[in-house]
């Protein structure tokens, strides 16, 4: 009867472990050699002169390719488990998924900022937040580099995170375990393949944008689910105001440029009562990102503490209800 319900215990499995060990030093992870995987193949294919069907094609051989390298050992490698056991079936989905979560990697970055906001060392915060955020951060006073911490905070929950236990749980529902750790790896290649190739500029508009629809297509459903995820977790985390989540992530989800973005960056405004995007500086050019919010423009380093905390309580209020969801499906 237990091993009837092991499939609702791979979320809860996969953020046990990355509260234990966080994640492998950079050398042993598999989201680095994603990236070295991609910076060979983009220097394989990147040959000759090609105009843009020919650069989007290639582009799009580098994505099939990058997938095919990732998903397809993690789904062989649940299915070899659950040859020996169910146990160990989901002992592996469990590891295939961790090493695509980012909660606790997220909070970490997101720390180094705060820390030295709260010494007064603006210079030091500026430079962590350069680590996680593409815009020029030199010229953020106290207040701009604590909203951008907030803004990574909200965003990456959805990418970094609830993309990765929404796959799971869509491939544990569709094929198992197996399908759940090709689907949880497939969104974290994308991912990465869209922070290293998704940028319009010249390099990158034909070659990274069939990576970066990919990643748009594996993160619609969950911003969405983002909005009452972060709405529901509302009471779990001081100051944070449910109403205003709700209200604000409905008011303002369309109002970003990405199809994805502003639906949990606008309910982490409306929580913090806090005023989000607005213009900002990259590579030498001002982009002009919408508002998001009604409240203040000015966050805190209180601000940007309880954002990392509202992202681990949505983290786990979006893996116990997807589970609920799994265990409720077991019995059928």
């Amino acid at each position: 009867m237990i091993t009837t319900f092991l499939p609702a215990l791979l979320l809860p499995a996969a953020l046990v472990l990355d509260r234990l060990f966080e994640e492998p030093r950079p050398g042993l992870h598999p989201v680095c050699w994603m990236g070295r995987v991609a910076e060979s193949l983009e220097r394989t294919l990147r040959t000759g002169r090609n105009g843009p069907v020919g650069m989007r094609l290639r582009g799009l051989a580098a994505l099939v390719l990058m997938e095919i390298s990732f998903a397809l050992p993690a789904l062989l490698l649940v299915m070899i488990c659950a040859s020996l056991s169910q146990l160990l079936e989901l002992c592996a989905a469990a590891v295939c998924v961790w090493l695509c979560l980012a909660p606790h990697s997220l909070a970490r970055h997101a720390r180094a900022v705060l820390r030295p906001l709260h010494k007064g060392n603006l210079d030091e915060a500026r430079r962590c937040l350069s680590l996680i955020v593409g815009r020029k951060t030199s010229v953020l006073d106290e207040a701009g580099v604590a909203r951008a911490g907030v803004e990574s905070v909200a965003e990456n929950c959805t990418d970094g995170v609830l993309a990765t236990l929404f796959w799971a749980f869509a491939g544990s529902l569709l094929g198992g375990l197996p399908l759940a750790a090709a689907l949880a790896v497939a969104q974290r290649v994308a991912n990465t393949l869209d922070a290293m190739w998704g940028r319009k500029n010249e390099r990158y508009l034909y070659f990274g944008c069939c990576a970066a629809r990919l990643d748009d297509v594996f993160n619609y459903l969950p911003a969405r689910l983002s909005l009452f995820c972060v709405t529901l977790s509302c009471p779990l985390v001081q100051g944070a105001d449910i109403r205003q989540a709700l209200v604000t992530g409905l008011a303002f989800h369309a109002a970003h440029e990405s199809p994805n973005s502003a639906w949990s960056e606008a309910a982490f405004a409306g929580a913090l009562h806090l005023r989000l995007g607005g213009p900002a500086i990259y590579e030498g050019r001002i982009v002009s990102h919408p508002w998001l919010g009604t409240g203040t423009p000015n966050a805190s380093p209180a601000d940007l503490a309880r954002a990392i905390d509202l992202m681990f309580a949505t983290t786990w209020t979006c893996a116990l209800l997807l589970s609920l969801i799994l265990a409720l499906t077991c019995l059928f």
